[in-house]
């Protein structure tokens, strides 16, 4: 079976005023898309766009890639034959203040079931953060209010196409719901300045979902049921260079439905529990990045109850070429 997927090209623009370095301390929590926000301009504009070939393969209209349904993934197409796709996102934010800074992050993509709403091809417009923030002590809490990505381990990293050295997003994922957004609140901060040792912590509470696939998302709460998921990381000893995260969430995904036969998992109330551990590593130009999931689901009712557990892992390692000058 022939499976060949590549990116042909990836361009990144950036543009901003005022601008200084993109997040000024290392040890501060950053969202997926952090390389591309500069938190500290009055005005930044940055983003990429992405090409990419995929050959013909069965495996890409098989279904349950990824354990989000078919294609399953934002850059593969949804046809058997051999097809162009693209990515391209956009990210805007603004300083207000010296305590206050808003955010978005916009995502063109292609709607898995070729009809989207915002044009033709399937075009959709897909907004993964918009957000208000406001520092209320120094760099130990910030608030902010919005849609934003769920800040459970670094799996949503994968989802960005021209920082994901897969260009496929890998089974381990499906462990967590691999592509969530959330609506809420989410407090984070961080300790540590010139010292080679440091500390960060994200967390937020939030309307949550009603299933582990890019259709859970929901604009309210259907279950009066709040999703909790957190993220404490540590820098030991190397700076930057060293990240190791530990992750925690749960929520009830929904509720069950006593209509219908207790053979079905929609008749049961339907929670979930995840843990998470995650490593980012550099040493010169040799970098590696790996994760693990381990999800437990648990299925309640009045006369049965049962758990499904899944764990996940994955491991990425890479070198960095430099490109020669061109004078």
């Amino acid at each position: 079976m022939k499976k060949i997927l590549f990116i042909i090209t990836a361009i990144c623009f950036s543009l901003s005023f005022k601008s200084q370095k993109l997040y000024e301390n290392p040890y501060q929590w950053k969202i997926p898309g952090g390389i591309y926000i500069d938190p500290t301009s009055f005005f930044s504009l940055h983003g990429y766009v992405n090409s990419v070939f995929a050959n013909e393969s069965r495996e890409w209209t098989k279904g349950s890639m990824n354990g989000i349904g078919m294609p399953g993934q934002v850059l593969i197409p949804n046809t058997n034959s051999s097809s162009f796709q693209t990515d391209e996102a956009i990210w805007i934010s603004s300083e207000i203040s010296d305590k206050t800074s808003v955010m978005m992050e916009l995502h063109l993509v292609t709607d898995p079931s070729g009809k989207g709403a915002s044009g033709p091809g399937g075009l959709t417009l897909v907004l993964t953060e918009a957000n208000a923030q406001f520092n209320l002590y120094k760099n130990y809490i910030k608030v902010a209010m919005g849609t934003f990505w769920n800040p459970f381990g670094i799996h949503n990293n994968d989802w960005l196409g021209a920082q994901n050295l897969f260009s496929t997003i890998p089974y381990a994922s499906a462990c967590y719901p691999a592509h969530y957004n959330e609506k809420g609140i989410r407090v984070d901060g961080f300790f540590g300045k010139k010292e080679k040792i440091g500390l960060n912590y994200v967390f937020s509470l939030g309307n949550g979902y009603n299933s582990f696939d890019i259709s859970g998302y929901g604009s309210t709460d259907y279950n009066n049921n709040k999703t909790f998921s957190g993220r404490i990381s540590i820098f030991p000893y190397l700076e930057e260079n060293l990240n190791i995260g530990v992750s925690y969430a749960n929520g009830l995904l929904h509720k069950g439905n006593t209509s219908l036969s207790d053979s079905s998992a929609s008749y049961y109330d339907n929670s979930f529990e995840s843990f998470g551990a995650d490593i980012n590593l550099k040493i010169k130009k040799i970098k590696l990045r790996s994760y693990m999931i381990y999800t437990k689901r648990s299925y309640y009712a009045e006369t049965n109850n049962y758990l499904t557990l899944n764990m996940g892992y994955m491991a990425e390692l890479s070198y960095k070429i430099d490109a020669p000058k061109i004078k």
